[in-house]
């Protein structure tokens, strides 16, 4: 009786061909963190390719190169934290002030709750003090969007009388959030906790205090009359 031939054993299929809806989303995880780690300018997608498991050319298939990989991860990670911050809203019982309190304090105070969040944080640090330009392209759309959302809030405020009918909620929205944003951005990038350490907590909530006082309407006393209020 002869030997029975073997059969050959078949390789088994690369990775990427096995999961291939995954694998833009795996190569973006990998990307996050070796930019992280390794800072975007020093980050090289050989690194990104071995993080993820796969091929350089595998990257390119997905994406056009390094700064299309990071638009797309900052743009997955910002639309998901608006719609967060705006599902909390819409959620959120008592008045507009209210409201935007609990935007602002989970925009800039409350700590990330995810790795995620808390990466990309480390990331826009870097890019803001290396490549601020790139820096500002990755934020324009997520700033337009937090801005549109704190506008609706104002807006919802000069509606029910509880802010001044004159206000310009576009413009507050944008004044509202540069001044806080500012501060995170240099206060972490040039490292001021050193020379000039101050509150966090204080510097948001007196921020929106102040804020929020100059949204209210005022009154003032007129002759012969009392308190009248006023949109001036």
């Amino acid at each position: 009786m002869g030997k029975q031939k073997a059969t050959p054993r078949r390789a088994p299929r690369p990775k990427w061909t096995r999961r291939p809806d995954a694998r833009p989303r795996e190569i973006l995880d990998a990307a996050l963190r070796v930019f992280a780690k390794r800072g975007y300018n020093a980050a090289r997608l050989d690194d990104i390719a071995a993080a993820a498991g796969v091929t350089k050319g595998t990257i390119y298939y997905y994406f056009k190169n390094k700064h299309a990989l990071l638009t797309r991860l900052a743009e997955s990670i910002g639309q998901a934290e608006v719609a967060r911050i705006a599902a909390l809203v819409s959620d959120a019982p008592g008045p507009v002030s209210a409201q935007l309190r609990l935007v602002m304090r989970n925009g800039f105070v409350e700590p990330p709750d995810d790795e995620d969040r808390r990466l990309l944080r480390v990331v826009y640090l870097a890019l803001h003090a290396d490549a601020p330009h790139l820096f500002a392209r990755i934020v324009q759309r997520i700033l337009t969007e937090g801005w549109a959302l704190i506008a609706t809030l104002i807006e919802r405020g000069k509606a029910t009388g509880e802010f001044r009918a004159d206000a310009d909620a576009e413009t507050a929205a944008r004044i509202f959030t540069s001044g806080l944003l500012l501060q995170q951005l240099w206060r972490q990038s040039m490292d001021l906790d050193a020379i000039d350490p101050f509150d966090q907590d204080r510097m948001v909530d007196s921020t929106i205090d102040l804020f929020l006082h100059s949204l209210r309407p005022t009154a003032r006393v007129t002759a012969g009359r009392g308190p009248r209020r006023t949109h001036s």
